[in-house]
């Protein structure tokens, strides 16, 4: 029995032994884990290792004086100014024979687009034929009197007939003789005896084809819009600027914007007039602006973004990755305190200025001592540790 009692106590020893060995163990195990891990202390502040800021790839500097510009953003779209577009039409109707054209395409200045076919441009032709014929008679007939006049064998009355009838017949002929012009006649051809069968419709300026409303076999009454031709060399910005603020804008400021479809690519643009009267459904005044350097891609009519920078400045500013921001309110993550490879911060609200070059303007509210460090990258980061550790804590 005494042998059987000591078995008992060796093993209760045992048991206790190793139960000591496991707490001592486990003991260990969160010390090391407090150490990899955040402390989270609650409300603005958070505790993290340096290994945890690697992780993070978070990065801590400083306060930067840098000159950032000052931008009005505004709204508006491409135009062009009215002597580049042009909206093609005939001066005498009739029906299409040939359309050369077809939108996109890439006219010169005096190019046949099309031909129309109407009865009465051969009339016409016609007419102006005769009437120079009839002109040069008219014109010996007036010389021939009044060489007899001089002489006195015809009377004053008769001479100033002559006169009369030859300058009406020159203003006929000459009426006409615009007509043909306008209408594209070759007159020295129609003078030899060769008759247009059909209108040459021109193009009155260079550039691309904009729309076509007229096809073969249709019939065009006169002043019935054909064609429309754009100079897309001359395009440009007509920004709409609203009333309070048209006093921040100059001409020869410059100008970044965006396409709304294409929003990747920037382009350039400086001011070079600014309206004088506000448009009342808008209340805004129409800034326009030429486009510097690429004009690739952009249409006349295209919607854009854009921003004039309307000054710069120098200010205390942190990059953009620096601010969180939370119900409306920017914040940044200054270091409170270092012990050795632990850093603590503590989340505290700013103001926020003006942007630029990945920097913005940076005002506390409260003072902070002029070399303090924040965090500069990976702000995001802490907050979302502080919001994990909030809701542990609701939990």
């Amino acid at each position: 029995m005494k042998n059987i009692f000591k078995t008992s106590i060796l093993f209760a020893f045992l048991l206790i032994a190793i139960s000591c060995g496991n707490t001592t163990k486990q003991d260990e195990e969160a010390e090391e884990a407090t150490v990899e891990h955040s402390e989270h202390e609650g409300g603005n502040r958070v505790t993290l290792s340096q290994k945890q800021l690697d992780v993070m790839n978070i990065e801590l500097g400083t306060v930067k004086e840098v000159n950032l510009e000052e931008t009005l953003k505004v709204n508006g779209q491409l135009e062009l100014p009215p002597q580049n577009v042009a909206s093609i039409s005939a001066l005498l109707g009739g029906r299409v024979k040939n359309v050369y054209v077809i939108e996109g395409d890439r006219v010169r200045k005096g190019q046949v687009i099309a031909r129309l076919e109407n009865p009465e441009f051969i009339g016409l032709q016609q007419k102006y034929l005769s009437l120079k014929s009839n002109l040069s008679f008219l014109e010996k007939d007036y010389k021939r009197k009044e060489s007899l006049a001089k002489d006195g064998i015809t009377s004053q009355k008769a001479l100033q007939r002559a006169q009369a009838d030859y300058l009406e017949g020159k203003a006929e002929l000459n009426a006409v003789k615009s007509t043909l012009q306008i209408l594209n006649v070759n007159l020295k051809m129609l003078e030899s005896g060769e008759l247009a069968s059909s209108i040459a419709i021109i193009s009155p300026i260079k550039g691309y084809v904009q729309k076509i409303s007229i096809n073969i076999g249709k019939y065009v009454s006169p002043q019935q819009e054909m064609f429309d031709i754009v100079d897309n060399e001359f395009i440009h910005l007509g920004l709409n600027v609203f009333e309070k603020d048209i006093d921040r804008v100059k001409v020869g400021q410059k100008v970044m914007f965006t396409l709304t479809t294409r929003t990747d690519q920037i382009y350039d643009a400086e001011i070079f007039a600014i309206g004088k009267a506000f448009e009342m459904d808008t209340r805004s005044v129409k800034v326009h602006a030429k486009i510097i350097g690429n004009h690739k891609g952009l249409l006349t009519g295209m919607f854009v973004e854009a921003r004039i920078i309307t000054g710069n400045k120098k200010a205390n500013a942190l990059p953009n990755e620096a601010f969180v921001t939370e119900k409306g309110l920017d914040y940044v993550f200054i270091q409170k305190e270092k012990n050795g490879e632990t850093f603590e911060f503590e989340k505290i609200q700013v103001n926020k200025g003006v942007s630029d070059l990945g920097f913005s303007e940076v005002a506390f509210i409260d003072d902070v001592p002029a070399d303090a460090v924040f965090v500069v990258k990976g702000a995001y980061y802490l907050n979302s540790e502080i919001q994990k550790s909030e809701f542990e804590h609701d939990d």
